[in-house]
Parts: structure tokens; C-alpha cells; sequence
């Protein structure tokens, strides 16, 4: 409210939508960001992990069941709860209006984001099978993620060249390009699709690379715990 008293918008965005874009961000980080390493980590080091190897249990789906079992209750409370408190504060849910094929773009986009995250974080846990200690790379992948996914400030608050080679990288579609969709700053039908295709072309790779990994750690894997 303070940035926005002399001056009707920023980089684009008024008080209403620089408050939707936050609730936004609250929603799609409570409800589709994955956390998937801690627990992989701990497996690794307490030598259950050699229940993915040993029984026919799909390590991918397990974990992905178990990020999404528990999002599903939580979302009935949760999005009310956010436009409740949307309603009160600066913006208001009814000035976005969103037509069927934006709406379902955003959660084609939110699914995308949802496995993007997931297998990165899948292949961040998985060095544990080589490293003492990876937290220092969640703690690095959390603060680069912060800045450039637009969890801290929309991405048209950074400088033209590090958007540009942001565009270049994962992090943009983890929050800030599904955020775009729903707050119709994306109108080109040809944006969104090559915004998705990029999306699908990104969980493409990183799968391949978790498979290689797993692949690779299975061979050097050694449980030293039950």
C-alpha cells in the first residue's frame, strides 16, 4: 500500500492486482509445491530406501501420491480462506474474469509446475546417495527459486537482462507463469501454448535426468540401516 500511494501502478501492476498475485502465489505454494526430498534424503541415510529397490514399489508415483494425498483436504479450507481474505484486503477475486480455455490453460500449467518442481527436487534428494550432507543444495535451489520463480516480486520488477536470460530457464514456470495466465497478463493464444510446451519440454528433461540418476545411484547405493 505504501509503494502504491503516489503512483497508479508498477512494472504493470495496480494495488488490486499486485494483491491478487500474492494470494496467488500463498495458493500455489501451499497447494502444488512439492517437498518430496526431505523424506528421500532420510530414507537414503537410514537404508529404508532399499524398499523402492527390492519391492515392487514405484518410487515416482509413491512419492507423488504422497505430496498430492494430503494437498486435497487441505484445499478445502485453503481457497476459501485465501479469497476471503483477498475480499478484504486491496484486490478483489471478481476483477479477474477468466474464460474456460484460460482457466484450463492455468491448470494445465499448474500441473506441469507441479511435476517440474518435483522431479528437480526428486534429483536434488537423490544426491544423498554421494553426499554426506545436500541440504546446502535445498537451501540454494530454495533462494534462486525465490527470486526468479516471482515468488518474492514479479519477474517485471527485475532488470530487463535477467528476464531475458530467466526466460531461458525452469524457475519462471514454477509460479510466475501460471500467476500470468490467470491474471490475463499472457492474452496471445501463441504465449500460452509455447509457455506449456516450454513447461512440457522442461519435466521431459529433468525426468530423464532423475532416471539417470537413479539409475546411476542404484549401482553405488550401500544401506547401512534397516
Amino acid at each position: 500500500m505504501a509503494a502504491f500511494q503516489d503512483q497508479v501502478s508498477i512494472a504493470g501492476y495496480t494495488v488490486a492486482t499486485m494483491s491478487i498475485y500474492y494470494f496467488g502465489v500463498m495458493a500455489i505454494n501451499a497447494l502444488i509445491v512439492p517437498y518430496p526430498e526431505y523424506t528421500l534424503v532420510e530414507e537414503i541415510r537410514s537404508g529404508s530406501f532399499s524398499n523402492y529397490l527390492v519391492k515392487p514399489i514405484n518410487l515416482v508415483l509413491f512419492k507423488m501420491c504422497n505430496m498430492l494425498a494430503w494437498r486435497v483436504p487441505k484445499a478445502f479450507y485453503l481457497v476459501p480462506l485465501i479469497f476471503i481474505l483477498n475480499h478484504f484486503s486491496s484486490g478483489k477475486p471478481d476483477q479477474v474474469s477468466l474464460s474456460l480455455i484460460t482457466l484450463g490453460s492455468f491448470i494445465v500449467s499448474l500441473g506441469l509446475s507441479f511435476l517440474l518442481m518435483f522431479f528437480i527436487k526428486m534429483i536434488l534428494a537423490l544426491t544423498a546417495i554421494w553426499l554426506t550432507e545436500s541440504g546446502w543444495l535445498f537451501f540454494s535451489f530454495e533462494i534462486f527459486s525465490s527470486l526468479f520463480s516471482g515468488e518474492l516480486v514479479p519477474l517485471s520488477f527485475l532488470p530487463v537482462s535477467v528476464q531475458m536470460v530467466n526466460n531461458w530457464l525452469p524457475f519462471k514456470y514454477f509460479l510466475s507463469f501460471p500467476l500470468l495466465i490467470v491474471l490475463q497478463k499472457i492474452n496471445s493464444s501463441y504465449e500460452i501454448v509455447l509457455g506449456l510446451l516450454t513447461q512440457l519440454f522442461w519435466v521431459i528433461s529433468f525426468y530423464l535426468v532423475y532416471r539417470l540418476i537413479l539409475n546411476c545411484g542404484i549401482k553405488n547405493y550401500c544401506a547401512y540401516g534397516g
